[in-house]
């Protein structure tokens, strides 16, 4: 087995723990909010790019993290 390094940028690390947490996170009008959070985690144009980076997974209005995105939540 190889280890390598994940490198994450600052903004991600708070809604990848997020999500591994309640397992998703949910989209709003104006960014991604764990389920009865009233402050948004991140942005939605953020979470596109975790989800084009492979970090997240899209079903609708819920993201959950991929494999990947749970190991560097570790």
């Amino acid at each position: 087995m190889t280890d390598s390094s994940i490198i994450l940028f600052p903004g991600m690390i708070k809604p990848l723990r997020l999500a591994r947490l309640y397992g998703y996170l949910v989209q709003r009008s104006d960014g991604l909010y764990h389920p009865g959070g009233s402050h948004p985690v991140c942005s939605a144009s953020f979470a596109q790019r975790m989800v084009e980076g492979g970090w997240f997974a899209k079903y609708g209005d819920r993201y959950e993290p991929t494999q990947q995105g749970l190991r560097a939540a570790e």
